[in-house]
């Protein structure tokens, strides 16, 4: 059955004297489009926005949000921009983890073990670490970066954060630095985890000079975008050992499930790199059933609030 243009149904949605908003998803018919207050798209185009006089709400369900969309809401300023927050927890678990398997060799340990092979035990393999009493530097302060912040300070680790502002402070036991900070933090994070969201503002963000701060033995994580880091001078700086890296996120990526096979991630053959634990940008889980649950319960809260707002 298609989709249904109209009234956000079920109590959860309304007001005893309000009507709530009407809204649309992207796959609406034009007659609907004309008469709707909330559109609900990941990627409108401009025939989309328009379709609507009333229109005053753009719901992406997604945290990050494509930088073609934001110049296009520049064309329609009514419009307020609203995003999801609901695979903030699974990034920021599987930020974790990549730190964790990174830090410990868990990769190669576990390649060993399948073959009867105990070396990692008695030689660990370069570079091998342990966190707590550390200092852990995480770039970006949002709804995932908090997540991790507090994660690894719950291992011991002694947390700064560095938020897209030039704003200082502390946060409980996790201290705030200005971005001018950066390489100083950097060179002494045994940890460096990137939740900054990509935009033009940060593409290229961890560049060479950044990538060249990182001491020895360190984790870099990315669970942010790729193209905040400098891909040539990662992989340089991890095939020359010392740093290990766990990555979420790649150049290159699978578009739909209908090909997923024979995709480069990147231009440098980082798989062939035993210090980097590869993921294939599956932070948010999106295809797991509880996450895609979360996202509808995202959305609903914000038309419950748009409804009240009326």
């Amino acid at each position: 059955m298609g989709p249904r243009c109209g009234r956000p149904r079920g109590r959860s949605h309304r007001t005893p004297d309000r009507a709530p908003p009407r809204l649309a998803f992207h796959r609406r018919h034009t007659a609907c489009r004309r008469r709707v207050d909330v559109l609900v798209a990941r990627s409108p185009t401009r025939e989309l926005v328009a379709a609507s006089p009333r229109l005053r709400t753009l719901i992406v369900p997604f945290a990050g949000v494509r930088q073609e969309v934001r110049d296009l809401l520049e064309q329609f300023p009514q419009v307020q921009l609203r995003t999801v927050h609901h695979s903030a927890g699974p990034t920021a678990e599987l930020a974790v983890a990549l730190v964790l398997a990174a830090a410990r060799a868990i990769v190669p340990a576990d390649q060993g073990m399948r073959t009867g092979d105990w070396t990692a035990r008695y030689v660990p393999p370069n570079p091998t670490m342990i966190l707590g009493e550390h200092p852990a530097l995480v770039i970006g302060y949002g709804e995932v970066g908090r997540r991790i912040a507090r994660a690894l300070n719950g291992l011991g680790m002694r947390v700064h954060v560095v938020r897209s502002t030039e704003q200082s402070g502390v946060d409980g036991d996790i201290r705030i630095h200005p971005r001018s900070e950066l390489p100083q933090l950097v060179s002494q994070a045994r940890v460096v985890a990137l939740a900054i969201p990509g935009s033009p503002a940060t593409d290229g963000l961890f560049g060479a000079g950044l990538i060249a701060q990182l001491p020895e033995p360190s984790v870099l994580v990315n669970v942010a975008r790729a193209t905040v880091v400098d891909e040539r001078a990662l992989y340089e700086r991890l095939r020359a050992g010392g740093v290990a890296a766990g990555l979420d996120v790649w150049w290159e990526e699978a578009r739909s499930a209908d090909a997923v096979t024979g995709v480069t991630a990147s231009t440098y053959p980082f798989h062939e790199l035993p210090n980097v634990v590869l993921s294939p940008h599956r932070g948010g889980a999106f295809s797991l059933r509880e996450v895609r649950d979360l996202r509808l319960e995202h959305v609903e809260a914000i038309l419950r609030e748009l409804a009240q707002a009326e």
